[in-house]
């Protein structure tokens, strides 16, 4: 153990075994621990599994020459998606599900779409009904058709001389279909955010001989609506040794107690320990509080806070970008609304629909999210183009220069700020009637976008709620285990690489 090293962290370094998994509550130093462990097994060929592009990025940096970085569609992409580089979309849409089986029945598209991006994301070797939505209610007849169609799109999309467009999906998917030995080339391999792994990515690298460490926070995964799957807790990882990293480094005892008050209703009794230095929770910003992070549920949530601060005159960096909130999208969508077809940048949504009539018929009928939360918008921030000019004139792309940072609380996930304050659109995890399930995820966003603050932390109302009441035990045995019927709130932040059409 080094200087540096914790009793905690030395225990992950000097580790010998086979399996391994580190749960790391937020700031616990689990990429310098890894890091560590890479060093003091020098003499081995690793592989670090990385969940997106910027975290292999700053990874590759860091590790040592004895680790190569990459993230899951890297690996697979250099197999097999190399064979699909020309039709590779961002998203596969209801309408080319519905062009490609030539019918307008947006209802069996829709269940197509669904069971294709659930197949997608499995660890199953073919499409089953357990992919469909909704198997109970679907007919006999209507679960074969589903059935029945979807594997005519997976046959068209994974034709090698086919035109239908792919995603990065499924090259992955067909890449894990191969069943690749990553062990003849890694004696370990490194999974980093184990626990927001889908299960695709996770039989990649569950199914490998070598020495495997997981690494996550279970309390991070926020991402099970998009097929994630903790993969810290699978049968294949019974025998598994286990650590835990608990010390964080990043803030100090104010914010760790929020954290640990929100984890505690989850029935976690391990504590999250700050040891980052002097912090504070407030209700409200002080008003000489200098550069903030505003962190949203929503993306409405993060354009109106953008508005609000553009309109006073505020310079405001969007984490991501602003273009990447689908703004540019939704200006088109609003020429399509107001039928001014001939101002739109893109010809996607008239190519798609005739009308926003039936742009609107489209997402009522198959209850996409995107589209709805993109209606949505426009009631709420009509006229659109007015609002848009003030948003493009005063961001910036250099997040120094900004008096306000907005993000969506799932973009935050490893990002850091001395202020954050969270938006009042988070869901009320006190609702007894919320299902339990559902409590689990709106529990770990809130601690993800709680545990961003390094200095001051301005809770949302439903965590000054819970600062407010008694400790968990009492709150969780007045909370029902909730019941499987829709609680009606937002739709999640779940379009960050789709569009609107």
């Amino acid at each position: 153990m080094t200087y540096s090293d914790t009793p905690e962290q030395s225990a992950v370094i000097d580790w010998q075994g086979t399996r391994l998994v580190v749960g790391a509550f937020a700031g616990t130093g689990k990429t310098t621990t890894l890091r560590r462990f890479a060093e003091q097994n020098s003499d081995e060929r690793m592989l670090y599994v990385a969940y997106n592009r910027a975290i292999r990025d700053e990874a590759q940096q860091k590790f040592p020459f004895n680790v190569t970085c990459r993230t899951s569609h890297q690996l697979a992409f250099a197999v097999t998606g190399k064979y699909f580089t020309t039709r590779i979309a961002g998203n596969l849409k209801v309408t080319d599900i519905a062009r490609a089986l030539n019918s307008k029945n947006w209802r069996l598209a829709g269940n197509v779409l669904f069971t294709l991006n659930h197949f997608m994301t499995s660890a199953d070797e073919q499409i089953m009904a357990m992919h469909t939505p909704d198997e109970e209610e679907l007919s006999g007849a209507e679960l074969a058709q589903t059935l029945a169609a979807a594997q005519k799109i997976w046959l068209m999309m994974t034709a090698r001389r086919g035109d239908f467009p792919v995603t990065h999906d499924t090259y992955l998917k067909f890449y894990q279909l191969s069943r690749p030995n990553l062990s003849s080339r890694y004696s370990t391999i490194l999974f980093d955010e184990a626990q927001d792994a889908n299960p695709v990515t996770s039989a990649i690298v569950l199914n490998q001989s070598c020495r495997v460490v997981l690494v996550g926070d279970p309390h991070q995964q926020i991402y099970r609506f998009r097929g994630a799957d903790n993969a810290m807790n699978g049968p294949a990882l019974d025998g598994a040794d286990r650590l835990w990293l608990t010390h964080s480094f990043r803030f100090g005892p104010e914010v760790a107690n929020v954290a640990n008050r929100l984890l505690a209703l989850k029935g976690e009794t391990r504590k999250v320990t700050g040891k980052g230095g002097p912090d504070r929770v407030l209700e409200t910003l002080p008003r000489t509080c200098g550069h903030r992070a505003v962190l949203h549920r929503t993306v409405c949530g993060v354009i109106g806070t953008a508005l609000h601060y553009s309109l006073a005159g505020k310079k405001v960096y969007w984490v991501g970008g602003m273009e990447s909130y689908r703004v540019d999208d939704l200006l088109d969508l609003y020429w399509l609304s107001v039928d001014l077809p001939e101002r739109m940048k893109k010809d996607t949504l008239t190519q798609n629909y005739r009308d926003y009539a039936e742009y609107c018929e489209v997402a009522e009928e198959t209850g996409d999210p995107e589209m709805k939360q993109s209606m949505n918008i426009l009631d709420q921030f009509f006229p659109l183009p007015d609002r848009l000019k003030t948003l493009w004139q005063q961001r910036v792309e250099d997040e120094r220069e900004a008096d306000v940072t907005v993000c969506t609380a799932h973009r935050s996930k490893g990002l850091e700020w001395d202020t954050v304050k969270l938006y009042d659109d988070f869901a009320d995890i006190l609702n007894p009637e919320m299902p339990a399930d559902k409590r689990d995820d709106e529990l770990n966003l809130l601690y993800v976008a709680a545990t961003r603050a390094r200095r001051t932390l301005v809770p949302d109302p439903v965590i000054q709620e819970v600062l407010a009441q008694p400790p968990a035990e009492d709150i969780l045995s007045g909370l029902s285990d909730g019941d499987d019927s829709d609680t009606g709130d937002d739709v999640s932040e779940n379009g960050e690489e789709k569009d609107v059409a």
